[in-house]
């Protein structure tokens, strides 16, 4: 099983939600063998940090930002990335990372939010 976790800024950008997402999916990997990879953009992280991470024992991906509308940042290329998971868990909302998983398709995949 894959729970595919996205959030708009992630390690090592300190929050609330980045522990909370951080947390969860340390342990869904290290006591139910649960893959659960981080989904995340460089906003308020250093764009040189690495694209493909592995901190602890979680997957970080970041995508590139195209633009932003305020705290907004658009990751476009988010799209090629929501797939082959069984759960979606996004964390925090009224960012584009959440928003893009609203409009999958319904049939084929479980949402959580």
């Amino acid at each position: 099983m894959i729970v595919l976790r996205t959030i708009e800024s992630f390690f090592p950008y300190i929050s609330g939600p980045a522990n909370q997402a951080f947390q969860i999916s340390t342990r869904l990997e290290s006591l139910a063998g649960i893959h659960s990879p981080v989904l995340t953009s460089y906003c308020d992280v250093d764009p040189a940090l690495p694209r493909h991470e592995t901190i602890g024992n979680v997957a970080v991906t970041r995508l590139p930002i195209q633009f932003r509308l305020m705290r907004y940042c658009v990751t476009l290329s988010i799209w090629k990335h929501l797939k082959n998971f069984d759960i979606l868990h996004s964390h925090n909302y009224r960012n584009f990372q959440t928003d893009s998983g609203f409009f999958l398709p319904r049939s084929t995949k479980s949402l959580s939010y």
